[in-house]
């Protein structure tokens, strides 16, 4: 038990910290493609495809990313994904996609700040409540902060990814296995051929990239680029 505590308390390190994040954001690294720390897929990662979306600003930003295990991910999601998200849908008078290198509270001010007085505050609060929601999963062990995360991610969806013209998603896969049907799902009213065409490669070859990405070692380092190559977009 002692020891639990202890591997779980070095996991968090230091991706609780919005100073860790900012660092990131100032250096510019992609924390929405690719590899976190360009770590490969392991059996803790966590693989996530994200997605913001608002048509009159112009915006479409959405990819696959890994990250090694569950607190990084959780960090990313506080500290990164929601902070751009609030600042995306709620800032209508700023154009392109951008990352806010402030925290969350700071972030909601400003936003509050420069924009309407009119803005929806059942909308507002609900964003305020997520990030409540996910500071509370730090003191999780490994195995219910999966649930909870997964739990987020749904609840999440349900609220926002739901308008034609402005949507946020995440999509948080524990196996790499999974990530196959979530694919072809997401484009299943097309034909296997036209699904094929779409990306770029047969759905054979998709499912054992899938299947083998953690034992796999070239896989393992190759999965998350696939998909951002042939798997972009799929809403």
């Amino acid at each position: 038990m002692e020891f639990n505590i202890k591997q779980n308390t070095l996991e968090k390190r230091p991706y609780r910290s919005f100073s860790f994040w900012e660092e990131k954001i100032l250096n510019e690294e992609n924390l929405w493609e690719g590899y976190f720390d360009n770590k490969e897929i392991t059996n803790t990662s966590k693989v996530i495809y994200t997605g913001i979306f608002d048509l009159e600003k112009n915006i479409l930003q959405c990819g696959w990313a890994a990250y090694p295990c569950g607190y990084s991910l959780l960090g990313f999601l506080q500290h990164v994904f929601l902070p751009t998200s609030f600042f995306t849908w709620f800032d209508r008078k700023s154009d392109g996609f951008l990352i806010p290198i402030s925290d969350f509270d700071t972030v909601i001010n400003e936003t509050l700040k420069y924009n309407d007085s009119n803005m929806d505050l059942t909308s507002l609060n609900s964003m305020k409540n997520s990030y409540d929601f996910l500071n509370n999963f730090w003191d999780c062990d490994s195995e219910s902060l999966n649930q909870k995360l997964k739990s987020f991610s749904k609840k999440f969806n349900a609220t926002w990814n739901n308008i034609p013209n402005q949507r946020l998603f995440i999509e948080i896969f524990d196996d790499p296995c999974d990530i196959f049907n979530f694919v072809k799902d997401s484009i299943s009213w097309e034909s296997k051929e036209f699904i094929e065409e779409d990306i770029s490669m047969s759905l054979e070859a998709l499912k054992f990239a899938c299947d083998n990405a953690v034992e796999e070692p070239l896989l393992s380092r190759r999965l998350i680029d696939i998909l951002n190559t042939n798997a972009p977009i799929l809403f």
